[in-house]
């Protein structure tokens, strides 16, 4: 039994050593694009207003030549309190953007999915905005 049991690991090993993989082929030079990665960058948020179901927020970065974008999500699980908090949050993704322009936008984001209940109220608790957004559906 002993026997058998090495020379089952000795096929085992040999039949693993012994496979054969297609080498990598390289892109060419057309195919592939440069891409830089968007990193998290610094900003202030100057005024949140809430239409409907639709944050709006006025918020202020350094730039002006690269890339931008924002997006709101969840910053957390919703909490259970009357009535419900949600913490979110906007991030500011951006290139490596050399200037240093103090830009002002005026983001629209869509907040229907942060409802605590499915009618009623969520307090939002935006990350870097002092007062408590109350979105009423």
């Amino acid at each position: 039994m002993g026997k058998f049991i090495y020379i089952y690991f000795l096929v085992f090993f040999i039949s693993l050593s012994s496979c054969h993989t297609e080498p990598l082929t390289r892109l060419e030079a057309e195919e592939v694009k440069e891409t830089v990665p968007f990193t998290l960058t610094p900003f202030t948020i100057k005024d949140v207003v809430l239409e409907g179901d639709s944050l709006i927020a006025k918020v202020q970065y350094s730039g002006g030549c690269g890339n931008h974008t924002f997006e709101i999500a969840k910053n957390g699980v919703l909490m259970k309190s009357l009535p419900p908090k949600q913490p979110i949050q906007i991030t500011h993704r951006s290139d490596t953007d050399p200037c240093r322009a103090l830009i002002q936008q005026e983001l629209k984001f869509y907040i229907g999915d942060f409802k605590g209940t499915p009618s009623g109220t969520t307090v939002l608790l935006l990350e870097n905005w002092p007062q408590h957004i109350i979105y009423s559906y």
